[in-house]
C-alpha cells in the first residue's frame, strides 16, 4: 500500500510539474507576442525600444503612443485570452466533452443577438444617458444570462453532454437571428453592428481595463472556489457523486462563472470565437494532462490571443484579431473533432474484440 501510495505521490508531482514548465513556456509566449504587439503599426518599434518606453526612457512621440495608444490594448488582449481559455478549460472539464467551450455553447451569441438588437433596431431608453460601451455591456450580459437559464431548463445542470448538444443548437438559432437582424438593418446600423460583431481589442482604452478587472472578479471567484473539485468532474457522475461531489452544484456554478465571463469578454471587444475552445487543448497537449489545468490553459489563451493579434497586425488586410482567431480556430475544431472520431471509433473496436 505504501508503495502504491509513493507511486502516485511521484505521479503527481511529475504533473505538476508539467503543468508549471507549460504554463511557463505559455507566459514566455505571451509576452514576446506582448512586446511585439506594443512595437506594431504605422509607426513601428523594435522590442528594445518598447521596453525603454515601458522602463522610463524613450522620446515624447515613442512614449504617448505606447503608453496612451498601444499598451490597453495589449493589456486587454492578454486579458481576455487569459479570461477565455480559463473559461474553457472548466466548461471542457464539466461537461467532459472536448467541444464545450462558451461560444460553442452559445453564450457569445446569445449576448450579440441583443446588443445587435439594440444596435440596430431597438435601442434602450438608458443608453441615451450613458457611454456606448457600458449599455453594450448591459445587453450582452442579460443575453448570457438567458442563455445560462436556457441551457438550466433544456438542458439540465446534472447532465453533460446534453449540454453541449443544447447549446450548440441554440448558437446555430442566435447565428440565424443575429443575420435576419443585420439584413434588416439600415446600411450605417449594420456597420456599426459589424464592428463590433468582428471581435477585436484595438479600440479598448485604458479606462476601460479597470472595470473589465472588476467584473471580470465575482466570476473568477465562483471558478477559483470550484476549481478544487474541478478534476474529480472529470470522472464519470456515479464516481464523482462516491468521492462526495454534488455534481449538479458544481456544474451550475462553473457554468454560471464560464459563462459570465465570456458575456464580461464580449461586452468589450465583441465575439472573439475558438479561443476558449483551443486554448484548453493547447495547455493539456503540451501538459500532457488528462484534463486541460486551469492556470495553463490561462496561460495559454493569453499567448494564443496575443499572437493572432501581431498576425492580424502584420497582414496588410486590415483584419480583426477575432477574424484570426476564427481561421486558426476553424481548422482546429476540425482536427479536434476528427480526434474524437478516431477515439470513439477506437474505444467501440476494443469493446468488440472483448
Amino acid at each position: 500500500m505504501t508503495a502504491i501510495s509513493t507511486i502516485l505521490k511521484a505521479q503527481q508531482r511529475r504533473r505538476h510539474v508539467r503543468v508549471l514548465a507549460s504554463t511557463l513556456a505559455f507566459i514566455l509566449i505571451a509576452l514576446s507576442a506582448y512586446l511585439v504587439l506594443l512595437g506594431q503599426g504605422p509607426m513601428a518599434l523594435s522590442p528594445r525600444q518598447v521596453i525603454d518606453v515601458l522602463t522610463g526612457g524613450g522620446s515624447k512621440n515613442h512614449i504617448r503612443l505606447v503608453w496612451d495608444l498601444r499598451l490597453p490594448v495589449a493589456i486587454a488582449t492578454v486579458i481576455v485570452g487569459a479570461a477565455l481559455g480559463l473559461a474553457g478549460s472548466w466548461t471542457q472539464t464539466m461537461a467532459r466533452n472536448p467541444l464545450a467551450s462558451p461560444d460553442i455553447l452559445g453564450v457569445t451569441g446569445g449576448a450579440s443577438v441583443l446588443v445587435v438588437l439594440g444596435t440596430v433596431h431597438s435601442r434602450p431608453s438608458f443608453a441615451e444617458s450613458i457611454p456606448e460601451f457600458w449599455w453594450r455591456a448591459c445587453l450582452a450580459m442579460i443575453g448570457a444570462l438567458l442563455v445560462v437559464i436556457l441551457l438550466a431548463v433544456l438542458g439540465g445542470i446534472g447532465t453533460s453532454n446534453r449540454i453541449v448538444i443544447i447549446g450548440i443548437a441554440l448558437s446555430l438559432m442566435f447565428n440565424a437571428l443575429v443575420a435576419y437582424l443585420m439584413r434588416s438593418a439600415q446600411i450605417l446600423r449594420a456597420a456599426e453592428a459589424q464592428t463590433w460583431l468582428a471581435g477585436s481589442t484595438g479600440f479598448v482604452h485604458m479606462e476601460v481595463i479597470l472595470p473589465l478587472l472588476v467584473a471580470l472578479a465575482p466570476f473568477l471567484a465562483i471558478g477559483i472556489w470550484c476549481a478544487r473539485e474541478l478534476p474529480l468532474l472529470a470522472h464519470d457522475d456515479s464516481s464523482a457523486t462516491t468521492l462526495g461531489v454534488n455534481i449538479s452544484r458544481q456544474r451550475a456554478f462553473l457554468l454560471i462563472a464560464a459563462t459570465g465571463i465570456s458575456a464580461v469578454v464580449a461586452s468589450v471587444v465583441g465575439p472573439i470565437g475558438f479561443i476558449a475552445l483551443l486554448a484548453p487543448h493547447l495547455a493539456r497537449m503540451v501538459a500532457r494532462t488528462p484534463t486541460p489545468s486551469p492556470l495553463a490553459s490561462a496561460a495559454a489563451g493569453a499567448a494564443l490571443l496575443t499572437v493572432c493579434a501581431v498576425i492580424a497586425g502584420a497582414i496588410p488586410v486590415n483584419a480583426p484579431v477575432g477574424a484570426v482567431s476564427s481561421v486558426i480556430g476553424g481548422c482546429a475544431l476540425v482536427i479536434v473533432v476528427w480526434n474524437c472520431l478516431l477515439y470513439t471509433s477506437d474505444a467501440a473496436d476494443e469493446e468488440d474484440s472483448v
